[in-house]
């Protein structure tokens, strides 16, 4: 799978239900993986699938899109953006991974641009 790929398949589980969504973790996470953001540390795909379960109750109809893929030598950066259910964008950010040598992300860190003073993201 491409890293692109990979990406994309990751920021659609964070719009899956529950079981869904654990087969979907298990499928592009390592099981040590680690999910960071400036909101905390969370341990596992389990942990990761109960925060994207918190997520989507405060984003409602919320999904991730993939707006560019940088990688090399096992390590990877994704430029997002969370578009709303009328198609406004609530959030950008950027995502950077280690990857596993089977092509699963293993260390996730998120970062989120502050909004622009419009009230745009």
């Amino acid at each position: 799978m491409t890293s692109e790929a990979l990406w994309k398949q990751y920021a659609a589980i964070w719009s899956m239900e529950g079981e869904e969504r654990k087969t979907e973790l298990a499928a592009c996470l390592a099981g040590d993986a680690t999910y960071c953001d400036p909101n905390g540390l969370i341990h596992g795909p389990g942990e990761l699938s109960t925060y994207m379960g918190h997520f989507q109750q405060s984003a409602p109809g919320g999904q991730f899109q993939i707006q560019s893929v940088l990688h090399h030598h096992g390590r990877s950066l994704a430029d997002w953006a969370l578009q709303g259910p009328d198609g406004s964008i609530l959030q950008a950010g950027t995502s950077f991974a280690t990857l596993t040598d089977d092509g699963r992300l293993h260390h996730i860190s998120g970062f989120f641009y502050p909004a622009k003073q419009d009230g745009h993201a």
